[in-house]
């Protein structure tokens, strides 16, 4: 299945453009910001012990912005392609400076495909790298990463007031986008409280509530299963291309850290 193009290049040399850098040399800077760091060999010796973590070069591509225009709902764009007779069993989102670095770790079942494309939107809190390391099924790991300038993400106030976020949170929709290769988007009502935003009136902080797990089958069949965190932004939005296989539905689980479980069910043809 071909890759999903993606958008980040005419995007970055609009804005070398308009700074009057040159667009190669932004890029590189960009590059070398996201490569080896002190923080990253601490992360990954932490998450992914004993284990080798290769430079994915072309296996991973990721799209987010450069200059986030909001730092707690920064878009990001993920394409992963493994090589031939291999395939992804898991990815992890990894935010370097962030207060939980590990924003989600996507287990891939077979309706996600063996050519990943998805995208989402992270809090960032500080000046950081964003990776996503891929585990395949050949037990070998390869990470790839980009550099995103962003600060206070996971401490920015929620968009809406807390009685409202309570009212609505557990409401789902999901679109189903049809095609030579059909996508769906889940949209999932939740503040998703990271535990470092201060409430306006009281201003005492408001405790962590926050989805810790999705998981999304088609049929009986696994999509994926996602295991999510403070870095996943309020109202998680997940856009995902898939394969289909016949079933009628999409059924989907949401459980959150006080104990709240969610579940619907959606048709899967195409609007």
């Amino acid at each position: 299945m071909p890759r999903r193009a993606l958008s980040p290049i005419r995007a970055l040399l609009a804005a070398s453009l308009l700074l009057g850098l040159p667009a190669a040399a932004d890029a590189q800077t960009r590059a070398e910001a996201a490569g080896p760091s002190e923080a990253w060999n601490d992360l990954a010796a932490a998450l992914f012990p004993g284990r080798a973590i290769a430079d994915a070069g072309a296996m991973i591509a990721i799209d987010a912005p450069f200059r986030a225009h909001d730092a707690a709902t920064v878009p990001i764009e993920i394409a992963i392609a493994p090589p031939e007779g291999r395939s992804v069993e898991r990815f992890t989102i990894v935010i370097d400076e962030n207060p939980a670095p590990v924003a989600a770790q996507i287990d891939v079942g077979p309706g996600l495909g063996r050519d990943v494309a998805l995208s989402t939107r992270v809090r960032v809190d500080a000046y950081s790298a964003i990776r996503v390391v891929a585990e395949l099924d050949d037990g070998s790991v390869a990470q790839s990463g980009v550099f995103v300038r962003a600060s206070g993400g996971c401490a920015a106030p929620g968009m809406k007031d807390a009685d409202a976020a309570l009212a609505a949170a557990g409401q789902m929709r999901l679109r189903v986008f049809s095609g030579p290769e059909p996508e769906a988007q889940l949209m999932i009502r939740h503040p998703n409280n990271s535990g470092f935003q201060v409430d306006q009136v009281s201003l005492l902080h408001i405790p962590p509530w926050f989805i810790d797990l999705i998981e999304v089958r088609q049929g009986d069949e696994l999509v994926m299963r996602v295991s999510g965190g403070i870095s996943l932004s309020e109202d998680p939005s997940l856009r995902f291309r898939y394969v289909p296989n016949g079933a009628d539905a999409f059924a989907v689980r949401v459980e959150d850290t006080e104990r709240g479980v969610f579940a619907a069910s959606f048709p899967s043809a195409g609007s």
